[in-house]
């Protein structure tokens, strides 16, 4: 096989085409929360079989470097800017993870990435666990985020809803985990309390909260990992609303 087939196979491996997505990303200046084009125009655009192309973007995501969102498309997750060093991963490796909290600037897509990671894994520990009697504690919670009239719902509906999923945490047995979920979200707090709450995104709350209770009583591991994936992609589809949407100006249409 000449020099040049084996160059074209390897660019239409996974990994050469999760490094083509990557490079697209360096070359168009690609920020986070971009969106990509459709599988239909990279697959054309790489000249690879829509399926190698879904295949790569998969992995692109676990990479840290996409979030592929279903219906909705394939956003970036790493900026252009932190793809185009090739000493980057390596530099990311040798940060501690305080060192990652206490910076001043944060990727949102990264902390809510990691946040779906830990409590995945945390409320499928809790749900397989299936000890009734832990509940009390999770079910007050919920009592008390219910008894907030919709007029008053602010602050302290965030912070009740903060602690049901450090209650979840809680649950799972894991101390590691519980004080990882802690840290960050402390981190995200202040970005969660600024997220636009409408009555809609309320109702959506309540039911998905709802759900994660009761998945947590029927000890469905399943159902439970599949529902706070689901609770949590509202905040991240918020997030990514926002950035859609230019901010608002001063001095109307003066220029």
């Amino acid at each position: 096989m000449s020099t040049a087939t084996n160059t074209i196979a390897a660019e239409k491996s996974t990994a050469g085409l999760v490094g083509l997505v990557g490079k697209f990303i360096a070359d168009q200046s690609l920020e986070a929360g971009d969106r990509l084009p459709s599988i239909r125009e990279l697959s054309a655009q790489f000249d690879v079989k829509a399926g190698a192309v879904r295949e790569a973007l998969l992995e692109a995501q676990a990479k840290g470097i996409v979030k592929v969102l279903p219906r909705a498309g394939t956003f970036v997750a790493q900026a252009a800017d932190e793809l185009t060093s090739d000493s980057a991963p390596a530099s990311h490796l040798a940060t501690r993870p305080e060192q990652l909290f206490a910076a001043k600037e944060h990727n949102l897509f990264h902390l809510l990435d990691v946040r779906e990671t830990l409590e995945c894994e945390a409320i499928a520990l809790a749900a397989g666990k299936r000890e009734l009697q832990e509940l009390y504690s999770l079910r007050q919670i919920l009592e008390e985020m219910a008894s907030i009239p919709p007029g008053e719902r602010d602050g302290s509906y965030t912070q009740l809803d903060i602690e049901f999923h450090l209650e979840v945490a809680r649950l799972s047995g894991n101390t590691f985990l519980l004080a990882m979920l802690r840290t960050l979200l402390e981190v995200l707090t202040p970005y969660l309390r600024e997220m636009g709450w409408t009555p809609e995104r309320y109702a959506i709350t309540d039911q998905s909260h709802a759900n994660l209770y009761s998945a947590l009583v029927d000890g469905d591991v399943q159902v439970a990992k599949d529902e706070i994936r689901t609770h949590l992609q509202v905040a991240y589809n918020t997030l990514l609303q926002q950035l859609r949407e230019p901010p608002e100006m001063p001095g109307g249409n003066g220029a």
